[in-house]
């Protein structure tokens, strides 16, 4: 057991000083201005922005339809209409704070 350990350490401390041995080292200039890396900023930017129209497109009918089943059910169905209700509304407000965050935090990176 104590052997793997070792090995680890070892490897760990030879990759770092392997990596650490080149001259050449990546600037954040080269790595905002890569494709791959705006391309990825424009990805999650649009996947903010599409959370967020998505979320009360989807989330409206489906609370729309439970609102109507629970007022068709009886006592004891309207507890379990009534509990399918406030997961549909929790869900639909963490899939909007989910998009606001995304596209808070990329409009900062932009």
């Amino acid at each position: 057991m104590l052997k793997n350990y070792r090995k680890t350490i070892l490897a760990v401390i030879f990759m770092t000083v392997f990596l650490l041995s080149f001259p050449h080292a990546a600037f954040a200039e080269d790595i905002a201005s890569s494709k791959i890396f705006t391309g990825s900023m424009k990805l999650f930017e649009d996947l903010g922005k599409a959370l967020m129209i998505a979320a009360p497109v989807a989330g409206v009918p489906i609370l729309a339809y439970f609102w109507l089943r629970r007022g068709a059910a009886d006592e004891m169905d309207q507890k379990s209409w009534n509990k399918r209700i406030v997961v549909a509304l929790i869900s639909v407000l963490g899939v909007e704070l989910t998009g606001v965050i995304i596209s808070v935090a990329m409009y900062y990176y932009a």
